[in-house]
């Protein structure tokens, strides 16, 4: 089922079908003038047709917005943070997005800096912080509980700087950039044990920087400065590295699978060249992609319903032509070979767009 949109393009009228689907994107404003950030968060109930600017709470001012993930039309969690004072929160919404609450977090972390986070169902959601600590709720966030990270025996695992995470069934997948070849680290049975995998041939100074799980067997990472993938088909108990590439030199700073071959690539190719978007079969290591390049945005998160349907978020290079909004948001239903932009409102033109999360998708 499909809404079809009269849209005006050009001078041209031409007819847009949009998935009647709910999403959420999360971003961060910044004040010219004081320089004070402010994470912010917008939600479609139409597959991207409209999207409305929501209200946050007020002691969310001063961070910025790191991730978000959508678990039904009501329920959604988004991860804030500050990556000077490593102070940060998580914050909810029961009421579709009506109204937000920052949660209260346990005492003994190390840093309230939430890099990442993850709803599993209306009750249950994972979260990380940029330096490790890893929390885990089952009451819909009333009460979070720190989760030791510790081997089967005993160690404890010890992360430093975390980019994001994953959660498939009772398989919590996180990865630490500075562990270079050892950081992935994965709990198989819903946190009470942890282990160290290995990615083999991972390059001098390189560390894995995203990852994605399509299920508790198939698993994709990034690496920072790398253009290729690493993949598990056995739930981590070891991983190949693609024998193809994209880019050396650019970061995969979101990776999406959608199905156990396909995974959907953002890319920030740099300040001035802005980057670009792909859908990758991945075939024994090799790839068959489609690319969609972009000069004027760094892309940032990447949503994928399924192996045809995604939506694709990022920022301005400062390059790009000043008018331009800061982010922009992008839908594609042809498997990555179109990608259409959609249109922010007013309110929502000074945003620098992050992540994004779409309901029934795995990201």
């Amino acid at each position: 089922m499909c809404i079809s949109f009269l849209l005006v393009s050009c001078g041209k009228d031409s007819v847009v079908s949009y998935v009647p689907v709910t999403g959420w994107v999360i971003g961060t404003a910044t004040d010219e003038d004081t320089g004070i950030p402010t994470p912010e968060v917008l939600k479609t109930t139409n597959g991207g047709a409209t999207w409305t600017l929501q209200s946050l709470p007020a002691e969310c001012v001063g961070f910025q917005g790191n991730d978000i993930s959508a678990v039904n039309h009501q329920v959604a969690w988004a991860a804030i943070g500050d990556l000077y004072s490593l102070e940060g929160g998580i914050v909810h919404t029961l009421d579709g997005g009506a109204t937000w609450a920052m949660q209260t977090l346990p005492d003994g972390m190390g840093n309230r800096h939430i890099k990442g986070i993850k709803g599993v169902s209306a009750m249950e959601a994972w979260a990380v912080s940029i330096g490790g600590d890893v929390l885990h709720t089952t009451d819909g966030g009333n009460n979070w509980y720190i989760v030791p990270t510790r081997t089967v025996s005993g160690e404890v695992i010890t992360m430093t700087m975390v980019n994001r995470m994953d959660v498939t069934d009772s398989n919590i997948w996180i990865v630490d950039v500075p562990a270079h070849n050892m950081g992935v680290i994965h709990s198989p049975d819903g946190g009470q044990t942890w282990r160290h995998e290995q990615l083999p041939d991972v390059g001098s100074g390189h560390g894995p920087l995203a990852i994605s799980a399509f299920s508790s067997l198939v698993a994709y990472v990034s690496v920072n400065s790398e253009g290729t993938l690493w993949w598990t088909s056995n739930g981590g108990e070891s991983w190949n590295k693609s024998v193809d590439a994209i880019s050396g030199t650019a970061d995969f700073d979101e990776i999406c699978a959608s199905s156990t071959n396909v995974v959907w690539v953002a890319m920030n190719n740099g300040g001035s060249s802005g980057g670009l978007a792909a859908r990758i079969t991945v075939t024994d290591g090799s790839f068959d992609s489609n690319i969609y390049m972009n000069v004027d945005y760094m892309m940032e998160g990447i949503s994928a319903m399924n192996d045809t349907n995604a939506w694709l978020v990022g920022f301005k290079t400062f390059r790009a032509d000043p008018s331009l909004p800061k982010g922009a948001i992008y839908v594609t239903y042809d498997g990555g070979v179109n990608w259409q932009l959609q249109t922010l409102p007013d309110n929502a033109c000074d945003i620098d767009l992050w992540k994004v999360s779409f309901v029934g998708a795995r990201r």
